[in-house]
């Protein structure tokens, strides 16, 4: 049986697509729900006001790091972040130039830090005034799948992926897992498994701050016996759905994920969202997106470090390794 006809759930995003959406909030990770959600309420941010109006933001948080130092970056689970800055009307190179100023008066809000490590929003097309503020650009690319028909997508694919999606449709039903604790827990266990720990402390959170907001949604895949072998995490604004989170059991096998992604692929389509399939972190995760198809993406990167910093970092890491090497020796003796 086609893929495209197999019998499966019926999900409902209830996202509302925007190609102008506020620009004082250009992403999900912008709202003020998600961020409360990712830091518990511990985060800041630099505004400027005219007018009695704010005109331009740039939330943050700050992680205290060795020896004192403290670290202006992005809270967990929050894919990128950046200015937003509402331009208003006017020509093409006035609003250039204006842009680029109100960065710059953000930026100076946020320079008392000893380090700075942001990724930035796809509507940042330039790094100037970062640059011009002493910061070193460096570029993460990911994947985007347009939104398009559902035969369109499929015809995308490598034939290998949709052949796996196919066996994977006839052994599993994908379902919407309501509950985060249950994802989490999954996640841990999975983790565990693989010897692994699990560093982020507001999944719980920020998944079911995102539901209860109506935009996220876990699509899941369990076994007979009712146990989650395989999770995916999306969420959602205006223009794209974010491929979040995932987890996989050791028990499943590569047609799981595949099937999940695949679901949420049709789910962001349908809404007329673009999927993005957050970065490419290793060659394996590169050929693995690359079978869904899709358009390679930059996302800049922009960072900044005292010398104060980088030493305490170099510093600790040191004695970091040295007590590992001494903790080694103690077992042996």
């Amino acid at each position: 049986m086609n893929a495209l006809t197999k019998p499966g759930i019926s999900l409902s995003v209830s996202a509302t697509r925007s190609d102008q959406p506020d620009p004082l909030t250009p992403t999900l990770f912008h709202t003020r729900w998600w961020l409360e959600a990712a830091t518990g309420g511990d985060y800041g941010e630099a505004e400027i006001r005219s007018g009695g109006r704010v005109v331009a933001r740039f939330p943050y948080m700050i992680q205290r790091k060795f020896a004192g130092h403290k670290l202006c970056t992005m809270p967990e689970l929050t894919h990128f972040l950046g200015p937003a800055i509402d331009l208003g009307a006017g020509h093409a190179a006035n609003r250039s130039v204006k842009r680029h100023h109100l960065t710059q008066e953000l930026l100076a809000q946020m320079s008392g830090f000893s380090g700075f490590y942001h990724k930035l929003h796809g509507d940042i097309a330039d790094t100037l005034a970062f640059e011009e503020a002493g910061c070193t650009t460096m570029v993460q690319f990911t994947y985007e799948i347009a939104p398009q028909s559902e035969q369109a997508i499929w015809a995308g694919m490598r034939d290998k992926t949709r052949n796996v999606i196919r066996r994977a449709q006839e052994r599993w039903e994908v379902v919407t897992l309501d509950d985060p604790f249950a994802f989490v827990a999954a996640y841990d266990a999975n983790l565990r498994c693989r010897g692994l720990v699990n560093y982020y402390a507001r999944i719980a959170d920020v998944c079911g701050a995102a539901i209860e907001n109506g935009q996220g949604r876990i699509l899941a895949v369990k076994d007979r016996q009712g146990a989650v072998l395989g999770a995916i995490v999306m969420v959602w604004d205006g223009r794209v759905a974010y491929y979040l989170l995932s987890t996989r059991s050791e028990h499943a096998d590569n047609g799981v994920m595949s099937l999940l992604i695949w679901h949420a692929l049709r789910e962001a389509a349908g809404c007329g969202l673009v999927f993005d399939f957050d970065g490419v972190g290793t060659p394996g995760s590169r050929l693995f997106f690359t079978g869904f198809g899709g358009k390679v993406t930059p996302r800049y990167i922009v960072s900044r470090h005292s010398t104060a910093y980088r030493v305490a970092g170099q510093v600790t890491k040191f004695v970091d390794l040295l007590r590992r090497r001494d903790m080694g020796e103690a077992r042996h003796v």
